[in-house]
């Protein structure tokens, strides 16, 4: 019985005792006859265990776990993205929501309402009474609710820091038309609440 491969083969005791010997390409054969062994490769072989016999089955029998476990994994990197990006929904809502009511109260004058919602930087810098009274003395207002604001866009910048852009109406106090400027604001979570620079809202419309 001359060598033949070992993939694909099954043996039982009725074959006899099994040799097995490696040739110089490195395949693995298997015999019941000892002379069909090739001379220089007679010392190296030996009998085929039943362990060695049952190995490819064991490997077959491994594979479908570890598919399994990749495929728990891939699951389980499929819900942390959605996780983040319903959070990162969530912040930029919760912006949004903080940068209208701040517009609110700003042409409604309600400076002092407004100076709460100062972050911590801005507030050292500017006291509440200094801010109202340069609020109140600004040559330019908010335009009317319907012109007020366009085109807002919110860039969040992981969960305490983010940019909203928007094109803000302006009117003059004194009388005169509607002027509109791209405006971006940073803002700030801070003390459960999203936090503006005051000093940015102080700054007239450039001509």
């Amino acid at each position: 019985m001359g060598g033949v491969l070992i993939s694909g083969l099954f043996f039982s005791e009725a074959f006899g005792e099994i040799l097995k010997w490696v040739d110089e390409e490195g395949k693995v054969h298997l015999t019941e006859d000892p002379s069909t062994i090739p001379e220089r490769y007679r010392e190296q072989a030996k009998k085929l265990s039943v362990l060695e016999e049952n190995e490819p089955q064991k490997e077959d029998l491994k594979s479908p776990k570890r598919s399994g476990s990749n495929g728990t994994i891939q699951k389980s990197q499929s819900q942390s993205k959605e996780a983040r990006q319903s959070r990162s929904q969530r912040i930029e809502s919760d912006v949004r929501e903080a940068f209208e009511r701040i517009l609110s109260l700003w042409k409604d004058g309600k400076y002092q309402a407004l100076y709460e919602y100062g972050d911590r930087k801005s507030r050292t810098r500017i006291a509440k009474e200094e801010f109202e009274r340069r609020m109140k003395k600004r040559r330019w207002e908010l335009a009317s609710s319907w012109e007020r604001v366009r085109d807002v866009e919110v860039e969040t910048k992981g969960d305490s820091l983010a940019y909203v852009s928007a094109k803000i109406g302006y009117r003059p106090k004194q009388g005169g038309e509607t002027r509109f400027q791209t405006q971006t604001y940073q803002m700030r979570f801070e003390k459960g609440g999203w936090r503006i620079d005051l000093t940015k809202l102080l700054q007239d419309p450039r001509r």
